[in-house]
């Protein structure tokens, strides 16, 4: 860089001395006379406010051109020579996306693992660690489990389900074990479904009462729930996903109390079963318009054996629910008794695969299985512990899917 000379403030008032000196001989009288010969002082011209200018300072012209050659000189140090910054590889941008953008903005459990308190800045290494969805038997402690089945995008039920603090149970119930549909009498009208990105559908219309191991649905008159294939599916759909766990069958009646006629269906004579044969579904991932994915049953289609089912999950059936099982992996599947051997054809490294996506395919496997009734032992995994899973023994049942974190404190 060339060396630039800086004039201070002397040198600048020995240039303006030597500057030539301008001089006026004229005397007053002939200055106001041309004046007035000028149009300074005719009548008709109305009278300006005269601006007073402030007289010169130099010190601070003088600072301030220091002070533009000292950002000068700042500029041209930086110029091509910024230390470089390192910015995250694709691969890195998308497993940094990936683990938040397929879950609800503020419902998912997995968000409150994705931020490191000391900073307050997304750690990567927390969010590369897999998430359970699936809520197991041990998770229940202190809590209530509430399952309901919401209204997805495709006029299809999605089984999602909640932990309900004991004690909030205890006082808006009375008792700490509640009867499953007290549960939704009391708490479905408190799921703002709209605000997790689900229609809202529930309270679904009419009255239950129960019947021994029985629910009655007896619905009123102007009742929507079969004004088509896709609306009557929805409707049997949210009573399996809200119901299933607890009762074996719904039964249907008008608002006089007798047997209930339903479109696309013709008369009913027997009951809608919540389990049984017709209820052992596999498990594929669902999309919702808002990015956020879940899994639920392929349109509910059902299977005689639970071999048969894994199987099927490898397959797109469609394109409203796709394959949760990842690229280019393939199993076998033995049974035995109550426990299901899932073996990878090849050794399954995990961490080759999006978090999000193997967390999903390993659940999606056990909630299969869990609809037989059956427990899961994995083979040919790399790790041994991996996302709260020990793969070295059979993994417990899940006992619902799709854990959503919400607040019931605030109901009254």
């Amino acid at each position: 860089m060339k060396k630039r000379e800086f004039w201070d403030e002397n040198q600048i008032e020995k240039l303006l001395e030597k500057a030539p000196k301008i001089t006026d001989e004229r005397s007053k009288d002939e200055v106001l006379q041309r004046l007035k010969e000028s149009a300074v002082f005719d009548s008709h011209t109305e009278k300006q406010p005269i601006k007073m200018k402030k007289k010169m300072s130099w010190k601070p012209l003088i600072a301030s051109i220091a002070s533009l050659f000292v950002l000068v000189f700042i500029a041209s140090t930086f110029m091509g020579n910024a230390p470089e910054i390192s910015l995250p590889s694709d691969t890195e941008d998308a497993q940094l996306e990936d683990t938040s953008s397929h879950e609800p903005a503020t419902t998912r459990m997995m968000e409150s693992h994705s931020v490191d308190m000391e900073n307050d800045t997304l750690s990567p290494k927390m969010a590369a660690t897999p998430i359970q969805t699936v809520v197991n038997e041990q998770q229940l402690q202190g809590f209530t489990l509430f399952t309901i089945g919401l209204a997805g995008d495709d006029a299809e039920s999605v089984p999602v389900s909640f932990l309900i603090p004991n004690e909030i149970v205890e006082r808006q119930l009375g008792t700490k074990t509640p009867t499953k549909l007290q549960l939704y009498q009391e708490f479905a009208p408190f799921i703002e479904e709209q605000s997790l990105g689900f229609k809202e559908y529930h309270p679904i219309k009419g009255s239950f009462t129960e019947k021994g191991d029985d629910l009655v649905h007896q619905l009123p008159d102007d009742h929507t729930y079969d004004i088509g294939s896709a609306a009557l599916s929805n409707y049997v759909g949210a009573l399996i996903d809200t119901f299933g766990e607890s009762y074996n069958r719904v039964l249907l009646t008008n608002a006089e109390g007798t047997q209930m006629t339903l479109n696309h269906m013709g008369e009913i004579n027997n009951p809608i079963e919540l389990t049984g044969k017709m209820t052992h579904y596999n498990y594929f991932s669902y999309q919702m318009r808002d990015g956020s994915t879940y899994l639920s049953p392929n349109f509910r289609m059902s299977f005689s054996n639970v071999k048969d089912a894994l199987l099927n999950m490898t397959t797109e059936a469609n394109d409203i629910f796709h394959t949760a099982i990842l690229p280019d992996v393939s199993f076998q599947v033995k049974v035995k008794k109550n426990i299901v051997i899932v073996t990878f054809d090849e050794l399954l490294d995990l961490e080759n695969y999006d978090s999000t996506q193997a967390m999903r395919m390993i659940e999606g496997i056990l909630l299969t299985a869990a609809s037989f009734n059956k427990e899961v032992k994995f083979e040919q995994i790399k790790q041994q512990d991996w996302g709260g899973f020990h793969f070295s023994k059979p993994l417990p049942k899940p006992v619902a899917a799709n854990l959503v974190v919400y607040d019931f404190s605030a109901i009254e």
